[in-house]
């Protein structure tokens, strides 16, 4: 017999499908993804960027990303931001934290079919960090969530906690593409040095847009001694209006 507390979360977070959103049958909770979905999955497949994973035509890099000198060596995202952008916003600013572990299940099926060997060539799995301030507010690190169930999924060994905000800055994605380097100068530092001193890092976000956190981020920890940093996004910005978009409007 259900309890009074799981039928109340079923009324209000009835199962959804983690990609286009439709409701799924209550019997059917267990499950991700609508038959459709199901069926096909719209992952990020052929031809992609290595640096952040956005579909290319016969090249390596895209041209956002070939006129940047990123730190990290490559890159990856499951998703194009376009399709999963509700389903972020659920997660990320709803506090619909039982989403991560959905999403989480989709990274570890994407990364395990597109690019297997590097669940075994990471030592270390962790996040881009918030700040203790937004920490309070939202009640969980989105990334963080995600990099658990990923570890959970894939075996990879996931340190919470290597990097830390030390600065409280202004949303990203509320300023200009050109100001976002200035805002995250000497914003992020090196909590768990020891842990990464040598080792392979997988650096995990939500959405890869210009890349300047996820540059930053790498940094510190080349800094703090990484002998290299590959990253991994739930979704990567692939429209050059959405590009834009998300430089310069806060969402």
């Amino acid at each position: 017999m259900r309890s009074v507390k799981e039928t109340l979360k079923e009324f209000l977070f009835p199962p959804r499908c983690a990609v286009c959103g439709s409701l799924l049958p209550l019997e059917k909770e267990e499950r991700l993804l609508c038959p459709d979905c199901l069926a096909h999955p719209p992952f990020l497949t052929g031809e992609k960027c290595r640096i952040c994973g956005r579909p290319v035509d016969n090249d390596v890099l895209c041209h956002r990303c070939r006129h940047k000198d990123f730190l990290f060596t490559a890159g990856t995202a499951a998703f194009s931001y376009e399709t999963m952008q509700e389903e972020i916003a659920a997660f990320k600013f709803h506090g619909y934290r039982h989403e991560g572990e959905r999403l989480s299940h989709l990274m570890a099926e994407y990364l395990l079919q597109e690019h297997p060997g590097w669940a075994t060539w990471a030592d270390v799995l962790t996040e881009v960090p918030l700040h203790a301030n937004k920490l309070r507010f939202r009640g969980f690190n989105q990334a963080e969530i995600l990099c658990e169930g990923l570890a959970k999924e894939t075996g990879m060994h996931h340190v919470p906690g290597v990097l830390e905000r030390l600065v409280d800055t202004l949303p990203q994605n509320s300023l200009k593409a050109a100001q976002r380097k200035e805002n995250l100068k000497n914003v992020f530092g090196a909590a768990k040095k020891d842990v990464i001193a040598g080792k392979h890092v997988l650096l995990l976000d939500d959405i890869f847009t210009t890349g300047t956190t996820l540059q930053e981020c790498t940094r510190t920890l080349l800094r703090a001694g990484a002998a290299e940093v590959r990253i991994y996004c739930l979704s990567v910005v692939c429209k050059e209006e959405d590009f834009e978009q998300n430089s310069i409007e806060k969402t």
